[in-house]
């Protein structure tokens, strides 16, 4: 089974007439959803860089996006989980729902009470480029105790090595929540600071800002179980058959990619 942890409501993953073929012609069975914070309709690539420094390439990545959508005047602070849930609800089999919320919402435990009962989603989604956040806020303790009742995992874009050392004291306070930390942002900082933590979770996504060594390492200290497949698409060029390619050809052994392609996000979605 391969499953796509980490992908965007536009471009050709903002339609399932578009997107089903796309995956049936790769070989993916399921790809998670997040919203875009812009139209479907948005079409662009991040440059393909190569692996340098792994604190900034991924900083540089983010930046890209960011002024992109910002320039553009396409970027909107109220991301559309509806119109994944539109889409979820099309291929229930094949796609999957992750909801993005602001920590910050005045009525924060309503609206995620009330969504999920709509939508029942997967995961949620909180990203710290996009929404001024802290891991330390009230809301992330929220966020967190929700997700611990209903039992899906935290899907988290840090934002800077403050906010990554504040992330790893939140997963500490709350162990029987299940965190992705996306891109694998301050995987070095995490291993320093986390490394006895259980309930952190790796998205490798994209398959140019993640190196083999990288993922390697982190199977080393945190379990082969805690690595999942991402490629972030529609951003950057064919990233999620390149980051299924690119695992494949990981000197890993066959049981370990299957864990990475699917087998360890399909568990911990309770798929």
């Amino acid at each position: 089974m391969i499953i796509d942890g980490h992908a965007h409501a536009f471009g050709e993953f903002g339609y399932t007439e578009k997107l089903i073929p796309l995956m049936d012609k790769i070989g993916v069975d399921k790809v998670v959803l997040c919203p875009s914070g812009t139209e479907p309709d948005v079409e662009f690539e991040v440059p393909k860089v190569a692996y340098r420094k792994a604190s900034m390439i991924p900083f540089f990545h983010i930046l890209s996006n960011i002024f992109f959508l910002r320039k553009q005047h396409r970027f909107f602070p109220q991301p559309d989980n509806d119109y994944v849930y539109s889409l979820v609800s099309k291929f229930p089999d094949r796609l999957i729902q992750y909801f993005w919320i602001n920590p910050n919402d005045s009525k924060l435990l309503k609206t995620l009470e009330e969504s999920y009962r709509k939508m029942s989603f997967a995961a949620i989604k909180l990203h710290q480029c996009l929404t001024n956040f802290s891991n330390k806020d009230e809301g992330m303790k929220t966020i967190s105790k929700f997700a611990i009742e209903k039992n899906i995992p935290i899907f988290i874009h840090l934002y800077n090595f403050r906010e990554i050392r504040k992330f790893v004291k939140l997963a500490r306070e709350f162990p029987k929540a299940n965190y992705i930390v996306a891109h694998m942002m301050g995987f070095e900082t995490i291993a320093r600071k986390g490394k006895d933590l259980k309930n952190v979770f790796f998205d490798i996504s994209t398959y140019f800002i993640v190196s083999n060594k990288r993922i390697k390492t982190a199977m080393k200290i945190f379990g082969d179980d805690k690595i999942l497949l991402g490629s972030d698409s529609p951003i950057g060029d064919r990233c999620l058959e390149l980051n299924i390619a690119k695992v494949r050809k990981m000197d890993i052994t066959d049981k370990q990619k299957e864990m990475i392609l699917g087998v360890n996000i399909a568990q911990l979605l309770n798929l």
